[in-house]
């Protein structure tokens, strides 16, 4: 007996647009519009950067440039405003607390996904319970452990039951695992492949994946608080900071977000304090998220010595002189304490037995962090005495360098890979001190909670807070912006870019 095919492998065989092998090779298949697509082919505006999407799907994103694609082209119910925390609806008009453990939200009506698709509270369900289920490390499905089950009463209500009250729960249904999919096209045991094309509502959709570009279009009819500036943009990927200052150079791009080396940044910022306008020889300006690009080192959960007590904290000692971060919470953040040594002399605890032999990975995407990782290897071999192999792209490594953008300005976001990843012995206390802050209306006592868990982090050592730098984006000349200019991470906001 032949069984028909499940609803949501025929619609994503409808969906499929472009797929590209190992090889490169490029192959297209029908797309299926929005209804008012079919307009004159737009002026090609380039955003350009070194760091490649991992997940266009929303429940394994975990990098910032994941993030920042999945913001364009999903909704979720709320969302927030750079650096602030107050929420701003989007695919809602309203939520509420009809109780303290009930939070019912409205949706807009007549919204629609990029395929035609009407989006209803069940698409809405649907994604939230796909994204707890799948429960992706590094995913923001963390964020949503207060929610017990979920109702729709009818298409535009839905009602999330909480088993207890929860103050960062809107917050929550504001970041990536929170984004509404087609449950018509989605999965709901396994996780989209990055090629296949999504199928959102947010300002953008995808018309076309190639090998070293994403063509996103306007949304026509797109219904929330971010509708996009441009009609269509070309995010193009680059292979290293050299080609992407050279493309500036021949003005064959419009916006460069991040990817170029501190000898870049150090020439082009030498053309724009000579420049009475302040422009770089090609005529790029320059703007700074102060303090928003944040380093990090963890242990990774496969490793055989992350239960050394000894050896993490002698690999915290060993770069404390480098340290610039001195908290798991960056300076500028809700609650953020001294937690971390910085400078001064290191007490290095006793080791015993046979040299350890570590590795150390970074993200090869990352311009810069790979002098950063070896950098860090020669500071911990001169002084606790242990081997360090570096190695590229390699989640597995004892040692993990990771370039975080939380999802959000929250604490509780920002000590995710902290609390996460947390130690047998102090498990409990984190997840007490956690749910603390999130159920307490009392300030002194949120307060009070996060200095106890940045401490503890630092006495855990499982994450170390590394480095708390400026990050940056030049845009041409013609280059129009309007606020807000970030997601609410300082992510990217591509709906805020446009050309004169």
């Amino acid at each position: 007996m032949t069984h028909p095919a499940p609803r949501w492998r025929l619609a994503a065989v409808a969906v499929a647009a472009v797929l590209f092998g190992a090889s490169g090779c490029v192959t297209t298949a029908t797309v299926i519009p929005s209804p008012s697509s079919a307009t004159a082919s737009p002026h090609n505006f380039i955003v350009a950067t070194t760091e490649r999407p991992r997940a266009l799907d929303p429940v394994a994103v975990t990098d910032s440039m994941s993030t920042t694609m999945v913001m364009a082209l999903f909704q979720r119910l709320f969302t927030l405003d750079e650096g602030k925390t107050v929420s701003r609806p989007d695919a809602a008009t309203e939520c509420i607390f009809v109780s303290p453990v009930k939070f019912r939200c409205t949706l807009k009506p007549n919204l629609k996904f990029s395929n035609g698709h009407s989006l209803t509270s069940s698409d809405v369900k649907f994604s939230i319970a796909r994204a707890l289920r799948l429960g992706v490390a590094g995913s923001s499905a963390h964020q949503l452990e207060a929610l017990s089950t979920m109702d729709t009463p009818d298409p535009l209500t839905i009602d999330f039951n909480l088993a207890w009250p929860d103050n960062q729960f809107l917050i929550a249904l504001s970041e990536p695992a929170a984004s509404i999919v087609d449950e018509d096209v989605y999965d709901p045991d396994a996780i989209r492949a990055v090629t296949d094309l999504p199928a959102g509502s947010g300002p953008f959709w995808v018309s076309a994946f190639l090998k070293d570009e994403i063509y996103l279009r306007a949304l026509i009819g797109y219904s929330g608080y971010t509708p996009p500036a441009a009609d269509f943009i070309d995010v193009k990927f680059y292979a290293d900071s050299g080609s992407l200052e050279e493309a500036m150079k021949e003005g064959q791009v419009d916006v460069v977000w991040r990817g170029l080396n501190a000898a870049a940044l150090k020439r082009l910022n030498d053309q724009i304090q000579a420049s009475k306008d302040k422009l770089t020889d090609s005529g790029f300006r320059r703007e700074t998220a102060s303090g928003e690009r944040v380093h990090f080192l963890r242990w990774s959960d496969t490793s055989g010595y992350r239960l050394d007590a000894s050896l993490r904290t002698a690999i915290s000692a060993a770069l404390q002189d480098d340290r610039t971060l001195d908290s798991i919470i960056p300076q500028g953040v809700e609650g953020h304490i001294t937690a971390f040594k910085l400078g001064g002399i290191a007490s290095f605890p006793p080791l015993t037995g046979e040299r350890p032999r570590l590795t150390l990975s970074y993200d090869s995407q990352v311009v810069g962090d790979v002098d950063m990782a070896r950098s860090m290897r020669d500071r911990i071999e001169a002084s606790v005495g242990v081997s360090v192999q570096v190695v590229a792209d390699t989640p597995t490594a004892d040692l993990v360098l990771y370039n975080y953008k939380a999802w959000n300005v929250t604490p509780i976001a920002w000590l995710q890979p902290y609390r996460t990843a947390a130690l047998p012995g102090s498990a409990d206390k984190i997840a007490s001190l956690e749910k603390l802050y999130r159920t307490t209306t009392d300030q002194a006592t949120r307060e009070s909670a996060l200095s106890e868990l940045q401490s503890q982090a630092a006495v855990d050592a499982i994450v170390l807070p590394i480095s708390q730098e400026d990050d940056d984006m030049f845009l041409a000349t013609g280059v129009k912006t309007r606020e807000p200019l970030y997601a609410p991470g300082y992510q990217l906001a591509l709906w805020a870019l446009s050309l004169t």
